[in-house]
C-alpha cells in the first residue's frame, strides 16, 4: 500500500529545519546540498519542493511570519485593555527572544547579501503583517503601531547587541504607559 504523505506538513518540517539550519549557519554560507543533507533529502527531491535556496527563505519567512502573529494573536486577548495586551505580547516576545534574534540576523544576512530589488519588496510585505497585527491585536492606530514595530526592532537589536543593557520586561511596561498617555490624549 502506498505511503500517504501530507506535502503541506512535510513541506512545513522541512521550512522549520531549514529556518534552524540558516539561523546557526548564516543564509549564504547554506548550499543546497547541505539543506538536502541536514533534510535527509535527495537534492533532486529538494529541488522538487523548493526551486532555489531563496525560494526556500521566502517560503520560510512566510511561514514564520504567519506563525508570529497567530503566536501574537493566542497570547491577547481582545477583551483585556489594550495595554495589557501589550504587556501580554511583550511577555510573549521576552520569552521567545533568542528566535526573535536569530530572526533579526538571518533576515539582515539574507538583505546583505542578495539584490535588493529581490528583497525589498518581500520584507516590506512581511513589516505590514507585523504592523497590521499590532495594530489590529492592541488596538492601535496603524502609525502608532509602526512606531511600535519599529521600536520592537530595535529593542530586538539592542538586546543582540548589548543584552545587560535592555530588560524587554521594563522597555515593554514603559512604551505601554506611554502608549496609555496617548491613547488618553487622543480620546479629548
Amino acid at each position: 500500500m502506498p505511503k500517504i504523505i501530507d506535502h503541506e506538513k512535510y513541506r512545513e518540517d522541512m521550512i522549520v529545519k531549514c529556518f534552524e539550519l540558516f539561523s546557526m549557519k548564516g543564509f549564504i554560507n547554506v548550499t543546497m546540498r547541505e539543506i538536502a543533507t541536514e533534510l535527509n533529502l535527495s537534492t533532486g527531491a529538494l529541488y522538487h519542493y523548493f526551486p532555489t535556496k531563496q525560494s526556500i527563505f521566502e517560503q520560510m519567512m512566510n511561514y514564520v511570519v504567519k506563525k508570529d502573529m497567530d503566536r501574537l494573536r493566542e497570547a491577547t486577548n481582545m477583551d483585556e485593555s489594550p495595554e495589557d495586551r501589550m504587556l501580554k505580547a511583550g511577555r510573549m516576545i521576552d520569552e521567545n527572544k533568542e528566535y526573535y534574534k536569530n530572526m533579526m540576523l538571518l533576515v539582515l544576512d539574507y538583505y546583505r547579501n542578495q539584490p535588493q530589488s529581490e528583497t525589498k519588496d518581500m520584507l516590506e510585505r512581511f513589516a505590514k503583517s507585523y504592523i497590521e497585527t499590532i495594530s489590529d491585536q492592541i488596538d492601535l492606530p496603524i502609525q502608532m503601531s509602526h512606531s511600535i514595530f519599529f521600536w520592537l526592532i530595535g529593542l530586538i537589536y539592542t538586546d543582540l547587541l548589548s543584552p545587560s543593557l535592555v530588560s524587554i520586561e521594563k522597555q515593554f511596561e514603559m512604551i505601554t504607559e506611554m502608549m496609555r498617555i496617548v491613547r488618553e490624549k487622543m480620546a479629548f
